[in-house]
């Protein structure tokens, strides 16, 4: 128990001993660093618990023991030999030894008269007196096992030039540590002389590139001027600690990090002086400068995104407003502008997020075949009720020669239209909003414009030049010209330009693509079966039972027979059982046992079905999409959510009477698919309660997927929010401090009562 007493002793005996050593003139000749003195005690506390465990040689010197060879004093002997090689003499070892005696001697005797001290155990273990005699006698056979290097013949002359070459060899190590640094140094005296630097400081500040060229003082002669005007620059400032300060160097203004430390003299024998050090921070700067205009921007951007979302999902809930006081035939017509505004922000959240791919590249778009005049009137007719509301006349002018059907990506030159008159409609002064549409040399021209303020300098300015960066830019009004800067991305890629049109009154922008004419013998959409075939058998592999419903009921409407496969082995089963085979497959992306890729690799790999119609309806299509591999082995990617027209499109190649995803469900088939959900959602609850701190297992991860597509059917938005960020904690693996607030406000959600109840004219959510 003596090693942890002496252990806490250990500070208060090397404030002693050097201040004895201070007093008896003995501190000259000793190390003036603290941790020489730390290590001296530290090897004498060795050397004591190990001289008071042996109870055999317990009775102080003795002149038949060899204290040479003696084990107890190993480390004593080794840090007398090397006082010995460094030159000192032997009366200095042994009076500096002495003072350690002392020092020790006078510590515990103080430490024995204090009350405090009969709460150490170790002290217990003998009486004070005995324990000072043991410490006496210690001090008296370590003293004599010290003495051997001294003993040994050799010449003075011998001894100092082997002292002389040791301390060479310790200068020149202590030199080449300061030369290897990369980041100048520069070593001054406490009234900011400067007294020698290293290489780095000699490169960067005087443009001194040769090696070796600081090892000693008088190299420096020749630059001192320069580094001295550094050391003023550098102490001038009040503190010792400076995060950026920006100085000239021979690479031009550069800013560093400096720390000023004062060298360690513990015995008070040397010349203050103190260390500045210098890290080159510019790059580092830059940077975090450049990190936070990244957050700026994308703050801009976040705000630009929420116009662009906005604007469609404004038309939804006017929509919805409109509803509620209309009559029988208006509220047919408002329904079927809410399907066109719901495909519309379905597009616009589609195109967003694409925005980091456009950082980088532009746009791909994916042309088809599109109706003219029925897909701009679709257009004018959801802003035509933002219009309204804002008492804006809106007008579309559709020249004559016009083609009937062109092939066009529409999804993305109608989020482009679309941004340039809801732009439009907030700036115009009510005078009104136009939008004409003609024909000119074989292009496509549209423009749009209005009687507001017109274009910013800066917004104007941009539209003259392709664009080099994708970012917000500041304006002296609201709005940062993001939305603009995208549909200016994608008139490119379009193969067309938008330009801002000179105008006294307002603002004009014009939009012209090339015409391009769809061949009149190929459908709307090749992927698909072609001609609509009643009768064909389709196997639908799909985990998620309110999912599966749906698609089957929008798959049996379509004419299809369908099986449905809740894992990849259970859909093996029902195809190996199949008396013909299938006609089609449609399959999603995760499933419990394996992902869709699997069953298409394994289904592409039997003769039979290597050419069979296969198609991936999924969320997570866009990890398929980015493999030219994977993306090959099915015949089309469906992005969910997907409504009845979309899927029948994909799998006939035409587009039937529009329908929401749930009609025609009866009232059984949707009391069944609530019931459903329910039981999934008190088994969830269940697991949910459980839940250790950590990250989410697999088993919760998948039922958050499932449940989620559950909770945006039956209209539980925020339910499937919470659901997707579990979920999308547990595949990242996210710490707890991420998973646990999820999970609480999972935890505290009830469902609305009476929200999942089916009445003959209850509609689906």
């Amino acid at each position: 128990m003596t090693g942890p007493l002496l252990l806490r002793q250990q500070k208060q005996l090397v404030d002693r001993t050097i201040k004895l050593a201070q007093e008896r003139g003995y501190s000259d000749g000793a190390s003036s660093l603290r941790a020489a003195w730390t290590e001296s005690i530290d090897s004498l506390n060795e050397g004591l618990v190990a001289y008071l465990a042996d109870h055999v040689r317990s009775g102080g010197h003795n002149g038949r023991y060899d204290y040479r060879v003696d084990s107890r004093f190993a480390r004593l002997r080794r840090a007398a030999q090397a006082h010995h090689d460094l030159g000192i003499p032997l009366e200095m070892h042994n009076g500096l030894f002495k003072i350690y005696h002392r020092a020790y001697r006078e510590h515990f005797t103080d430490l024995f008269s204090q009350a405090s001290v009969k709460d150490e155990a170790a002290l217990q273990l003998s009486p004070p007196d005995e324990f000072i005699r043991r410490l006496d006698d210690f001090f008296g056979e370590a003293e004599l096992a010290m003495l051997a290097p001294w003993a040994a013949t050799e010449s003075k002359e011998g001894a100092f030039a082997e002292t002389q070459r040791r301390l060479t060899r310790e200068r020149d190590q202590y030199f080449a540590a300061l030369e290897s640094l990369r980041s100048p140094v520069l070593i001054v005296a406490d009234n900011g002389t400067l007294i020698t630097a290293n290489q780095a400081a000699l490169q960067t500040f005087a443009g001194v590139s040769e090696p070796g060229g600081l090892n000693y003082r008088l190299a420096l002669q020749t630059h001192r001027k320069d580094l001295q005007a550094v050391v003023d620059q550098i102490v001038g400032v009040a503190g010792n600690e400076w995060d950026a300060i920006w100085m000239p160097t021979r690479l031009g203004s550069r800013c560093f990090d400096i720390r000023l430390r004062r060298v360690e003299d513990t015995a008070n024998k040397l010349e203050a002086s103190l260390i500045l050090l210098l890290h080159d921070v510019t790059e580092h700067r830059a940077a975090i400068s450049k990190a936070r205009e990244s957050e700026r921007t994308m703050s801009l951007f976040l705000a630009a995104m929420s116009h662009e979302i906005r604007a469609p999902l404004h038309s939804i809930l006017g929509i919805v407003g409109l509803m509620k006081e209309a009559d029988g035939q208006q509220q047919r017509e408002l329904i079927d502008l809410l399907e066109i505004s719901a495909r519309s922000l379905n597009s616009t959240l589609g195109n967003v997020m694409n925005f980091s791919r456009f950082e980088h590249q532009a746009p791909v778009p994916r042309p088809e075949k599109v109706i003219l005049s029925k897909a701009l009137n679709d257009v004018i007719r959801v802003k035509s009720v933002f219009a309204r509301q804002r008492a804006i006349p809106l007008r579309l002018d559709r020249a004559e020669g016009m083609p009937d059907e062109v092939q066009l990506d529409w999804s993305m030159f109608e989020q482009v239209l679309g941004n340039l008159i809801q732009n439009a409609l907030r700036y115009d002064d009510g005078r009104g909003v136009e939008v004409r549409a003609r024909l000119d040399r074989g292009a496509l021209v549209f423009r749009v414009s209005d009687h507001g303020p017109g274009l910013p300098e800066e917004i104007a300015e941009m539209l003259k030049h392709p664009p080099s960066e994708l970012r917000p830019r500041v304006t002296h009004r609201t709005g940062s010209g993001l939305g603009l800067a995208i549909a200016q991305r994608m008139t490119l890629a379009l193969g067309g330009s938008l330009d801002a049109i000179e105008e006294r009154d307002g603002a004009v922008l014009e939009i012209r693509l090339p015409l391009v004419l769809p061949d009149p013998g190929v459908a709307a959409d090749g992927a698909g079966l072609g001609q609509r075939q009643l009768g064909l058998s389709c196997l639908l592999v799909d985990d998620d039972d309110i999912n599966a419903w749906v698609t089957t009921a929008m798959l049996e409407r379509a004419g299809l027979a369908v099986d449905h496969a809740q894992s990849l082995a259970e859909a093996n089963v029902l195809r190996d059982a199949a008396s013909d085979q299938y006609d089609i497959f449609i399959v999603d992306y995760r499933l419990p046992d394996g992902t869709g890729v699997q069953f298409a690799e394994d289904l592409r790999r039997d003769p039979a079905y290597s050419a069979t119609p296969l198609f991936l309806l999924s969320a997570n299509v866009d990890v398929v999409r980015e493999s030219a591999e994977q993306r090959g082995l099915f015949t089309a990617l469906l992005q969910k959510p997907l409504d009845a027209e979309a899927l029948s499109k994909a799998i006939y190649g035409l587009s039937p009477r529009p329908a929401d995803m749930l009609g025609g469900l009866s009232d059984a088939a949707r009391t069944k698919m609530a019931d459903a959900f329910l039981q999934s959602w008190v088994e969830f609850r269940s697991m949910l309660s459980e839940i250790k701190p950590g990250c989410p297992d697999v088993e919760l991860t998948v039922q958050a997927h499932k449940l989620a597509s559950g909770s945006a059917i039956f209209g539980f938005n925020d339910l499937a929010t919470m659901l997707r960020q579990l979920e999308q904690a547990g595949v990242e693996r996210a710490p707890w401090s991420v998973t646990g607030p999820i999970v609480s406000r999972l935890l505290a959600y009830a469902l609305p009562e009476g929200c999942l109840a089916i009445g003959p004219t209850k509609q689906s959510k």
